[in-house]
């Protein structure tokens, strides 16, 4: 599968506390693979880990051929890590340029190729306008656009980002995912990304590794994720208006393949059949005359979450 990375039986321990409980991950050449999972679920101390930043407690770790254990500063120069610390990366009064002339040259690169790789950087960014400006004078999103080229100025094959769009609006965060989306596929790169936010995920990603507590629950293609719940659609019902005998009758209909708690306030009917599953249901309300909320989603990343998870806790975004 030529990969580019490779991470077995990863375990790290805080104070008693299970952060990494056995994880196995690999990176493939030319693809954006995703770390998916709510906030505290070990993505961070993972990239940190195969980012040299943070010591495991035990495993194994192979990057294009160097072993971390013994060739950490190898690895260094084949990386590029953006972390979730932005307003530390820059100098706060230096312009972009100056910023990104500065980080380069402690990586001993020269000026000229410091100058390629920032016009290059510029112009995937459409960030041309906006080189010359102090770094404090930026807004959130291109303050994270400038700590990404800083990572990318040594045009490194393997990319890290770690929550590259936290806390960034619709709009800024759009522009950054269809950055790298572009930048991976046209420079040939690899990208491994950690995020909470099921929609970025499921838009980037070649596949994805779901991780919750410390472990890697299951890996494949945002599709094949989807398609391992067995099912094509949700029906939902809203559960105050819809009585226990009725929801136990239409979670048995042969045409429901299985329930979910999706949701707070709705009942969750995985179908594979849209209509004829839909006219059964109708069917069980109308004999017991029941009225109640009733709307329709395809399934989701969420829900392949969800399925192997159990619940999707407070901590993620869609």
């Amino acid at each position: 599968m030529n990969e580019v990375l490779i991470a077995k039986d990863i375990r790290k321990t805080y104070k008693k506390q299970v952060a990494l409980d056995g994880v196995n991950f690999d990176l493939r050449a030319g693809e954006i693979h995703s770390l998916l999972g709510p906030n505290g679920a070990g993505k961070t101390t993972l990239i940190k880990i195969m980012a040299t930043l943070l010591i495991k407690d035990s495993g194994k770790v192979t990057v294009l051929g160097y072993d971390l254990d013994k060739q950490e500063n190898n690895i260094k120069h084949v990386l590029g890590y953006v972390g979730q610390d932005t307003e530390r990366s820059a100098y706060a009064r230096l312009t972009v340029k100056e910023n990104l002339r500065f980080f380069g040259s402690l990586r001993g690169l020269s000026k000229d190729f410091i100058d390629q790789q920032i016009a290059k950087l510029s112009n995937y960014f459409d960030f041309n306008g906006n080189i010359d400006k102090q770094f404090n004078n930026l807004s959130g999103g291109q303050k994270q656009a400038v700590v990404i080229m800083r990572a990318l100025l040594h045009d490194p094959p393997i990319i890290f980002l770690d929550e590259p769009t936290k806390g960034l609006d619709v709009i800024i965060a759009k522009r950054i995912r269809n950055f790298l989306s572009d930048y991976v596929k046209k420079e040939g790169k690899s990208l491994l990304l950690t995020s909470h936010i099921m929609s970025e995920v499921e838009e980037l990603s070649d596949r994805v590794s779901l991780i919750n507590k410390g472990k890697i629950i299951d890996t494949g293609s945002p599709d094949d994720l989807k398609k391992s719940l067995g099912i094509q659609d949700f029906i939902e019902l809203e559960k105050s208006s819809l009585p226990e005998d009725t929801y136990k009758k239409i979670k048995n209909l042969p045409t429901v393949a299985l329930t979910l708690e999706k949701h707070e306030n709705w009942y969750s009917f995985g179908v594979n059949d849209l209509l004829d599953a839909s006219e059964d249901i109708i069917k069980v309300l109308r004999q017991d005359n029941v009225k109640t909320g009733f709307r329709h989603s395809a399934v989701s990343l969420e829900d392949a979450f969800i399925q192997h998870v159990g619940t999707l806790g407070e901590s993620f975004e869609v």
